[in-house]
């Protein structure tokens, strides 16, 4: 009845034709009917409620008296109440119920005021909105009589029984609010209204969320959504499933949990809940936290902040506050991070909510344990353990021990760390806390480790990595998957340590294994779909692949940056006629276009199959040290160099088994060598005539910081090698070493006694051997883009076709990015001579120059390779940020990622000519017969004899596949 009336009051021409229409019946009832279609809309179309709100506004402005208008004030309550400004729809809400008491139609009234109760909670004000169910408990009371009980008012009674236990939840009265809850129930079950059960299940899940219970809560909420889709109320059925993403996030299953946090934010979006869409935010921070993403977390968090504190909504604010000040504390900004956290702690304090009180407390003590205040900590920690301890709440007390645990180790007291340690793993024993239980096993390996107990330190290490690894499974995306392990490689590198203090050969294998596992290995999990033809089957199936509207939004995003770059660049070209103003907004407009363009690509590796190898392939990534002997040659070694602390060591493996040189060199040392080489490499930039007149002087320290680098990571492992083919995987700051032009006190070069390789991982190597390309079809395709600092590279592409006949040569404004989505799919060997720039501010828009456009790792990303190798002959090709991990984010990445066995990339600004004359060289002994590895090694040696000094012949590496 109510969506008939509603219907023709919406519909009809004038509003006296309508009045007509109900006949004698009274207007109570008929305005009354409507206020509850405008209860149900919002539940499932805020912006239908939101028109029949202003309908009854008309009819009640037509009728001109008061009962209309407090039936239109509380349909508009109701409207602003769910849109989350709870304090305008409390001034409403208590206009109406003074009108509504006035006329004598005091059920009515307490129907208001039962919702009433919950703006007041909204607000904070637990103390009035209790206040208010008491009042209209008295009214419901006085209208029940004992024999005859109307179903409306059992149902506003079970709806009061609701709200009031929502009220307790809040105030952290768990037992409390589960006895009203089971009140409502009772009530719900016995009218058989499934819509408000439905209610009841939701506040209930909440309940057994925080009360470690999460199977229960699970089963409600799918309770309730099923009930609210049933019954078309999509904008309930939406608030259940996003807080089933959270019992995902609390599951581990942090991909599972953003992709639905995303997917509710646009659907509430689409609602009109602007409310509901600041909790998608604040949620999705919390996730990123986890996940170690403290930029896009502090951004998703303030995003929430703002909109809670437009609604009005304190409570929400400081929730929001508390996230952000964690991401802020990620960032190293200590002292903002303590500012949010009391702000935040101030306003639950203020609202009696002690579980809140209690955890913003666990946070500062985490903040104090980072600023070496173990005094503090422990004073935090233990005031919020005994609150968590009452509450029966088994992840936080568990991790308040552990904070305390913590802070007694710092402060020497090893006997008090281990015993709450320990205590704290009891605590949590039956519920998932592996972010807790990780580090207490960590904190327990250190103190058997000083207690000089090899073993039993080794065997609590192993404990505290499964639990990582039991984490890491959930995260789907390649930049989370990298940030995820910022704080957790020293745990790693412990173990490695443990292992290899035994000296056993079983344990030196499994310090191997741990040293693949400590890698992110999103690129090696994406190689491995080539191998297997996971693409292949991706691209056959595209309803299995990118969404198209997120791929159209990505395709618009990259045009968008493209359209803002060139601007950019044009304004730059004026020089001293350049308007400041205008540079800036491009600039500024690059900048939001890209954030956009990752913040789009994320979600697209989290939700599609295309991306990512899925929970079950990651395992399958580890490579073994017999896996990798087994795809050596026989004259070859490959070198895995890895970090324990300061300690340099590396694994050598070749067919023979594998072996460790340990602590072989100095992290500190090594990144000093290589400062000083950046120093000299950046000496070239200076004018030719200053290279002229300083030639050997400038070798000389060339070759002085080049043996430097030799002495501290190659020469300890010189008399290991049984071969003259080696393959170096790289380690942190090693990834920037030109191993093949370390030099010894004789002045000779490694490149002259050896033929080198790089790869980031054993697992990459091991992915790029097996997929080859196919040796017996394709070309050369070879793009040039020349410019006025590089006229050499148009001599380049030319050279390459007396090489290649057949090769296919596309120059200057040809050389476009949709001639190279076309016709890179047909090379044996791709070619791309262009300026290239490394943005070591995001190295995920490190570019090579086209004719068209900015070719980087987004523009890549419908790039299909089967390629032997592709060359990248531009300055800085091969630089990536290194991330914990050891994954590299750059152009490297996205032509490994779309197919390439080889790259041939440099890690320094190059000279134009010598480059030439190099491809030329390399490209001529690969087209007689030589591996890759070779060709480019014949190609150093003889640039070498013509130039001298290494900035000439040593910028390229080849990664891949050698052969």
């Amino acid at each position: 009845m109510s969506s008939d009336l509603s219907d023709r009051l919406l519909q009809a021409t004038n509003l006296d034709e309508f009045l007509s229409e109900q006949g004698d019946q009274p207007m109570g009832k008929i305005l009354s009917a409507l206020k509850s279609e405008v209860d149900r809309l919002v539940g499932c179309d805020i912006k239908a409620a939101d028109h029949l709100a202003t309908g009854i506004e008309e009819l009640a402005k037509h009728l001109g008296d008061p009962v209309p208008t407090a039936f239109a004030e509380a349909s508009r309550a109701r409207i602003l109440h769910l849109s989350g400004r709870y304090g305008e729809a409390n001034a409403l809400y208590e206009n109406a119920v003074t009108i509504l008491r006035a006329a004598r139609l005091t059920l009515e009234a307490a129907g208001v005021r039962i919702q009433q109760v919950d703006a007041s909670m909204q607000m904070g004000r637990y103390t009035d909105a209790l206040r208010i169910a008491r009042l209209a408990r008295r009214t419901l009371a006085r209208s029940l009589p004992a024999k005859l009980i109307e179903p409306l008012k059992l149902v506003k009674l079970g709806q009061l029984e609701t709200n009031v236990g929502n009220v307790y939840y809040m105030l952290d009265h768990y037992k409390q609010a589960l006895k009203h809850y089971d009140r409502a129930h009772e009530i719900f079950k016995a009218t058989g209204d499934e819509t408000m059960l439905a209610f009841v299940d939701y506040s209930r899940s909440n309940i057994f969320t925080e009360m470690d219970r999460p199977d229960e809560a699970q089963a409600l909420l799918e309770r309730a959504a099923s009930a609210w889709d049933g019954a078309g109320r999509t904008l309930l059925a939406v608030q259940a499933l996003y807080n089933l993403s959270y019992l995902q996030f609390l599951r581990g299953d942090y991909s599972g949990a953003l992709t639905g946090y995303y997917r509710a934010r646009e659907r509430v979006a689409e609602l009109g809940s602007t409310r509901l869409v600041a909790w998608c935010d604040l949620e999705i921070a919390e996730v990123l936290l986890v996940l170690n993403a403290f930029d896009d977390a502090a951004e998703s968090a303030a995003s929430a902040r703002s909109r809670f504190t437009e609604l009005g909504m304190p409570y929400e604010s400081a929730k929001a506050a508390l996230v952000r000040a964690l991401a802020r504390m990620g960032l190293g900004q200590f002292e903002q991070a303590k500012n949010d956290l009391m702000e935040a702690r101030e306003v639950f304090r203020a609202n009696g909510n002690t579980t809140f009180t209690a955890q913003t407390d666990t946070y500062l003590a985490e903040l104090a344990l980072k600023r070496g205040e173990a005094a503090e900590a422990t004073l935090r920690a233990a005031s919020a353990l005994r609150i968590f301890v009452r509450q029966k709440l088994a992840v936080r007390s568990g991790y308040s021990r552990m904070l305390v645990a913590r802070a007694a180790y710092q402060t020497g007291d090893r006997s008090k760390a281990a015993r709450i340690a320990r205590a704290s793993l009891g605590t949590i024993e039956t519920v998932f806390a592996p972010g807790v239980a990780y580090q207490c096993h960590h904190l327990l390996g250190r103190i058997e480790r000083d207690k000089g107990r090899s073993q039993s330190a080794l065997d609590e290490f192993r404990r505290a990595v499964e639990m990582i690894e039991r984490m890491r499974v959930g995260v789907a995306a390649d930049e989370l998957k990298a940030t995820f392990l910022a704080d957790k490689i020293v745990i790693y590198e412990d173990t490695i340590a443990a292992c290899l203090e035994d000296g056993s050969q079983a344990l030196i294998e499994e310090a191997f294994g741990l040293v693949e596992r400590s890698k992110s290995r999103a690129l090696a999990d994406l190689l491995a779909r080539y191998v297997r033809g996971g693409f292949e089957r991706d691209l056959q199936a595209p309803e299995k692949g990118i969404k198209n509207d997120a791929r159209a939004r990505l395709a618009r995003l990259i045009e968008e940056l493209n359209w803002y770059n060139s601007h950019a660049s044009l304004e730059d070209d004026k020089g001293n006629q350049r308007h400041a103003q205008t540079a800036d907004h491009h600039r500024r407009a690059v900048l939001r276009c890209e954030r956009e363009i990752a913040k789009v690509f994320r979600r697209m590796e989290i939700e599609d199959p295309a991306f990512t190898c899925g929970h079950q392939d990651l395992q399958s990534t580890a490579t073994t040290a017999s896996d990798l002997g087994r795809a050596l040659e026989a004259d070859e070694v490959a070198i895995e160099y890895f970090t324990t602390g300061d300690d340099v060591s590396a694994f050598l493996i070749s067919r023979d088994g594998l072996s460790v040189a340990r602590a072989i060199s100095s992290k500190r040392d090594v990144e000093k060598h290589l400062m000083a080489l950046r120093f000299q490499i950046e000496k070239f930039a200076y004018s030719p005539s200053y290279v002229d007149a300083h030639f050997w002087q400038l070798k000389g320290a060339m070759d002085q910081c080049l043996a430097a680098l030799y002495d501290s990571i190659f020469l300890p492992l010189e008399g290991m090698l049984n071969g003259n083919r080696v393959a170096i995987i790289p380690h942190g700051a090693l990834h920037y070493v030109p191993f093949h032009a370390l030099c010894d006190k004789r002045g000779y070069y490694l490149v002259d006694r050896f033929e080198i390789s790089y790869a980031p991982s054993a697992a990459v190597l091991d992915r790029c051997r097996a997929k080859n390309g196919d040796s017996n079809d394709g070309t050369l395709v070879a793009f040039g883009v020349p410019e006025q600092g590089t006229p050499n590279i148009t001599e380049e592409v030319r050279a390459l076709r007396a090489i290649f006949p057949d090769a296919i040569i596309v120059a200057g404004s040809e050389a476009t990015r949709e001639n190279l989505l076309r016709l890179a799919p047909r090379a044996r060997f791709l070619h791309l001579a262009s300026h290239g720039h490394f943005r070591r501010d995001n190295p995920m828009f490190s570019f090579l120059k086209l004719a068209d456009s900015r070719l980087n790792f987004y523009n890549l990303l419908d790039l299909r390779l089967n390629a032997e190798m592709v060359t990248l002959s531009g300055c800085h090709t091969g630089v990536n940020n290194i991330f914990p991990g050891d994954e590299l984010h750059g152009l490297m990445r996205g032509f490994l990622g779309a197919g390439a066995a080889a790259l041939v990339v440099s890690l320094w600004a190059v000279n134009d000519r010598s480059t030439a004359e190099l491809m030329s060289e390399m490209y001529t002994r690969i087209r007689a017969g030589a591996t890759k590895r070779a060709g480019l090694r014949a190609a150093q040696l003889a640039i070498k004899d013509a130039y001298g000094h290494p900035y000439y012949w040593a910028p390229f590496v080849l990664m891949g596949n050698p052969r």
